[in-house]
Order: C-alpha cells, then structure tokens, then sequence
C-alpha cells in the first residue's frame, strides 16, 4: 500500500471522516497535510475515483467521509501498529459466550481440515467449535489477527465441493489448549470460533452470555 495514501486517509480519519462526511476544500486540507490547493484536489479525486472515499460536491466545499475499502486500509494500518507495540507474543481478547449458526460441527468433521488440525495444531478437535462475539472495541483484536499470519490449514476439495484455507492461532482459555480458526470464507465479522480436543462449554461449565478471556499465542 503506498505510504502517502495512508497517510491522506489518516488526515481525512482525524477530520471525523470515519463516523460521518466531513466539509472540507482543497485549499485547507492542502495546508494541513503539506501540500499545494492542486495536490490536494489531485488527491481527492484519486482516492474517489480507486473508491477509498465518497464525495458530494457543494457550491464551494465537498462533503467526504471514507469508505469500507478506505476503513480497511486504516485497519490493517492500525492491526500492524497493535503488533509492533502491544502483541509481543501473546493477545487477550475478551468475548462473551454465544451459539453460532451450527456449520462449526460439519467443517471440523471434514478429514481434510481434521488431519490438518492433528498434524500442525496437535489437536484432534471436539466435533464443534466454541464462538465468543466480542465487542465493537474487542473487534479490533480481531482485525490483529485477520492481519497476522498464523497457522495455515490448506484448503482442499471434495466431492466437487471446495473448503477454503483456514487461518489458525494456538491459544489457551482458563489453562485449557485451544486454537483460534479463521475460515477465509466466514459469516462473521464480530465473532471467533475456536476448537479443543474437549468440550469447552462442559469442561469450563459455560454458557451463553458468560465472559470467557482467550489469550492467543500470535
């Protein structure tokens, strides 16, 4: 990702452009970053027209505020500063207890991902996962982690159907071996999923709605 890009959704994120649009002109945000009225502008424009940013044009200002793909950029930003300064080994993340939609027993079943899991987690997991759905700040840990590079299990094919790459972490809850399993290809965005060789709700004596601490092994 080029660094002044960065940089210029940086400056439009401080100006309040991630919770809402924001007025601006090229002529002030050319002095706030530096930069001449034309490369501003010059700016602008790139990043509507590459879809970082929306604009509505006015009389004499523009209305802009960033877009998803300008958030994610910001986020992988932020995942990869959490690492360099707060990630030197270990994350805790705090979640609460919730049943999942049920897939979690089905793809942890597959050979393909459980010989996987065997060989490279060294756990022959409970057939199905324990989902914690963390907070709007706890998400955050979670865009570390998406970022980070993890445990590959390889993706495979059966039965003309195909079961994508999972990302995985070893982690521990209440001194109990875990992983963390990050399907490339998952419904949530606010939830982790996680296998033991155990029953982690009936060996922790869990329940929905109960707080659970994950510390995972980056």
């Amino acid at each position: 990702m080029e660094a002044k890009l960065v940089l210029v959704l940086k400056q439009l994120a401080l100006k309040g452009a991630v919770n809402g649009s924001v007025s601006i002109s090229s002529k002030e945000f050319g002095r706030e970053m530096g930069i001449s009225q034309q490369s501003a502008s010059n700016w602008i424009l790139r990043l509507v027209s590459e879809g970082y940013i929306e604009r509505q044009l006015g009389a004499r200002r523009q209305m802009v505020k960033l877009s998803q793909k300008g958030m994610e950029v910001l986020k992988k930003e932020f995942a990869d500063y959490r690492c360099i300064f707060e990630a030197p080994g270990k994350l805790i993340i705090k979640g609460e207890v919730t049943t999942g939609f049920g897939e979690g027993r089905y793809y942890i079943t597959q050979k393909g991902y459980t010989n996987q899991f065997k060989d490279k987690l060294h756990i022959e997991p409970y057939e199905g996962t324990l989902n914690l759905k963390l907070s709007s700040k706890e998400a955050r840990s979670l865009e570390l982690i998406k970022n980070s590079e993890g445990i590959k299990i390889e993706g495979f094919e059966k039965g003309g159907r195909t079961f994508g790459d999972v990302k995985s972490f070893l982690a521990k809850i209440d001194n109990v071996d875990c992983a963390v399993v990050l399907p490339k290809r998952s419904h949530y965005k606010d939830v982790i999923e996680i296998i033991s060789k155990v029953h982690l709700r009936r060996t922790l004596s869990l329940k929905d709605g109960d707080e659970v601490e994950l510390c995972v092994i980056m």
